[in-house]
């Protein structure tokens, strides 16, 4: 039994892509923007935006993606520079053309097939980009000022992917 196992395992790690060029899945991280108030983050803000620096660490980044928007820009921007990158703006046309937003989230995916890259956006932006991605029932919390929380979806093909939810909270060193 335990041979079978192994054997379907490396098979399935074997050929993810079968038929379709890439070396993999593309990685997806959802990011919430950080607390603001009028449009700017607030010392907790920017705060926040450090811990995703942190938090993103030993991850390979190869894009961040935000609207041009003031506090969801300030967001991702310390992570960018801190790969040597700047922020890629797009626009957010969830909730006033979902056709053009699916072409702009397809675009970004195809560009980075393979790799991983951050998309920062307001949670009902990112529960609508998650659907277009092939996830259903999976959302960010509203923003109620809890930031860390971010949702990883992994894109095996398109319109079959798999997500998780993970919460930035350390664990403090000891």
């Amino acid at each position: 039994m335990f041979k079978t196992i192994l054997m379907m395992l490396t098979l399935w790690v074997g050929k993810p892509h079968e038929g379709q060029p890439g070396s993999g899945p593309t990685t997806v991280i959802f990011v919430n923007g950080a607390e603001q108030e009028n449009g700017q983050l607030t010392p907790t803000g920017r705060d926040q935006a450090a811990l995703l620096v942190r938090f993103l660490e030993n991850e390979s980044v190869n894009a961040v993606y935000s609207p041009y928007k003031p506090c969801l820009m300030q967001t991702v921007e310390p992570l960018a520079k801190s790969r040597g990158q700047k922020v890629t703006y797009f626009r957010d046309a969830c909730f006033d053309d979902e056709e053009v937003m699916d072409h702009i989230l397809w675009v970004m995916v195809e560009k980075n097939e393979g790799k991983t890259i951050v998309v920062c956006a307001n949670p009902g932006s990112i529960e609508k980009m998650s659907k277009m991605l092939g996830i259903h029932g999976k959302s960010l919390k509203p923003n109620t000022g809890v930031f860390g929380e971010v949702l990883i979806v992994n894109i095996l093909y398109k319109g079959e992917a798999v997500a998780q939810k993970l919460n930035m909270n350390f664990q403090k060193k000891v």
